[in-house]
């Protein structure tokens, strides 16, 4: 059964909708380290985890591991993810999602994806407009620091709409915005490397937001380069497998 957790909230809100503005933070390098997949997850309710060589050695794993696709519950996107078979899905409290998912039981990583409604989803920028207003609301329950990367865009295309014949797709430009994300009270110094991307996936309303986390704990430069991977290999092979908006939220 996936685990519920407000820690994992946290992580999604401070990571992947927190807004504001830093000076860039000094890179620490990697220390060598095998890759390994975490530990069997359990899927029950967790805290989170801590740094060391466990959390280097699962961020190696997403460097390196091969690629393969998990689906949420109604079958209504597959993702494509590095060391598929170690993600478990995960639900977020007080924060409904389409489906959520973590690496490994210390959340690792973080890779949520969310439903946003525009009047128009063709218009360029409009998903992304629409998922920083909902997102909104969470981020004034925190402060929160943000770098900026330069942005990532790519093609993509929908589902043909039914009944076209020949199907027709729908080319779409998608936006990635690359964050580095802290917190900034004294009580709670945490950072992530995130990124988010908002598609136009369903009708002509209905927008999909994809976003994944990477807490950097002691090991920055390696979470950035397993943010990197899902931008170059994860954010443009998003595939939506129906025509229809998915009707449940968990």
């Amino acid at each position: 059964m996936a685990g519920k957790c407000w820690a994992l909230r946290r992580v999604v809100v401070l990571a992947l909708f927190g807004a504001g503005c830093s000076t860039a933070s000094g890179t620490q390098p990697s220390r060598p380290v095998a890759a390994a997949s975490p530990p069997r997850d359990d899927g029950k309710s967790a805290q989170g985890g801590t740094g060391g060589t466990s959390h280097s050695a699962a961020l190696e794993q997403l460097k390196v591991a091969p690629i393969a696709s998990k689906s949420d519950k109604q079958g209504s996107v597959r993702v494509p993810l590095p060391d598929a078979e170690h993600w478990t899905r995960v639900r977020f409290l007080t924060l409904k999602s389409l489906v959520g998912f973590r690496y490994g039981k210390d959340h690792h990583a973080i890779f949520a994806a969310f439903v946003t409604h525009v009047d128009d989803n063709s218009v360029q920028g409009a998903c992304n407009k629409s998922f920083e207003q909902w997102a909104t609301p969470w981020v004034e329950a925190f402060e929160v620091e943000l770098e900026h990367d330069p942005p990532v865009a790519f093609a993509w295309s929908a589902p043909s709409p039914p009944g076209a014949d020949p199907p027709v797709k729908r080319i779409s430009i998608v936006d990635v915005d690359p964050v580095h994300a802290k917190t900034a009270t004294v009580l709670a110094r945490e950072s992530y490397e995130a990124a988010w991307a908002a598609y136009p996936a369903w009708g002509d309303k209905a927008c999909l937001v994809m976003g994944v986390a990477v807490p950097a704990r002691d090991d920055p430069q390696r979470a950035r380069e397993v943010r990197d991977r899902f931008l170059q290999e994860v954010f443009p092979k998003i595939v939506v497998t129906g025509h229809e908006e998915p009707k449940e939220r968990f």
